[in-house]
């Protein structure tokens, strides 16, 4: 496996020579010092890879010659994360790490006890932001796909649309909540099965959020007997999440 991997969107089949953006090209060249000859992995983000070699190993506009071309099949699985936006770069971190687990999709959220700030008409930004943290872990990772990353929305406006999947559940502390395994027994999950994980900020929900957690159909579940950061429950939730979804597709 080649040791360079970069990006481009939209690739082909049926179309051999790819021109990478500026951004790449300089990554590829003058970061990781790829020279002509080189082969690269160049992905997509949707599932399509050419195996390729540098042509033109020009550090604004890097041109490559597809010699071997692989599309991915979608996972049978599907699995998001809803997560209140954490202080700094919380989040930024959460989707890297998603990225490099094989998370489908993110919803940044805004709940009452958000710290962080976006200020208005920088939302596009910020996505643009994620989406590259998102690029970068997926190159770390081999990993073919990209995150659909949601533009940011009250915790409110989340919950109020229709959430298409099977699995709705919270990282709770309270008291009723079910040990993870507990409740995938009970769910009886088929090789497609879906499932969103929501976790709150540093403060938690408030109770009021709470109530309208619930009523939207989210089940409470045990992370453990610890208190968690919330960028540490995501990535835990999100891997026992995954492990349960593979065991129903075994290689």
């Amino acid at each position: 496996m080649p040791d360079f991997r970069s990006y481009c969107p939209h690739l082909t089949q049926d179309s051999p020579i790819i021109t990478l953006s500026a951004d790449e090209s300089h990554h590829l060249i003058s970061v990781n010092r790829a020279r002509l000859g080189d082969p690269v992995v160049v992905f997509d983000g949707s599932g399509n890879e050419w195996l390729a070699e540098i042509s033109n190993a020009d550090k604004r506009e890097t041109r490559l010659e597809g010699r071997i071309f692989k599309k991915h099949p979608t996972p049978l699985h599907r699995i998001a994360l809803a997560q209140s936006i954490p202080k700094s770069k919380g989040l930024e971190n959460i989707i890297r790490k998603a990225t490099e687990l094989g998370i489908q999709e993110v919803y940044p959220l805004i709940s009452e006890r958000t710290e962080a700030k976006i200020r208005s008409g920088k939302e596009n930004s910020k996505n643009e932001k994620w989406l590259t943290i998102a690029i970068e872990g997926a190159k770390q990772s081999g990993n073919p796909f990209l995150p659909k990353i949601h533009p940011v929305q009250s915790l409110g406006s989340f919950l109020k649309a229709s959430i298409p999947f099977q699995l709705k559940l919270i990282a709770s502390l309270e008291a009723d909540s079910l040990p993870f395994h507990e409740h995938i027994e009970a769910a009886n999950l088929t090789s497609n099965a879906s499932g969103v994980f929501l976790v709150g900020p540093e403060g938690d929900f408030s109770e009021t959020e709470y109530a309208q957690i619930r009523q939207a159909g989210f089940r409470p579940i045990s992370l453990g007997p610890y208190v968690l950061k919330c960028e540490t429950a995501a990535i835990k939730a999100l891997s026992i999440l995954q492990y349960e979804m593979e065991k129903l597709n075994p290689v």
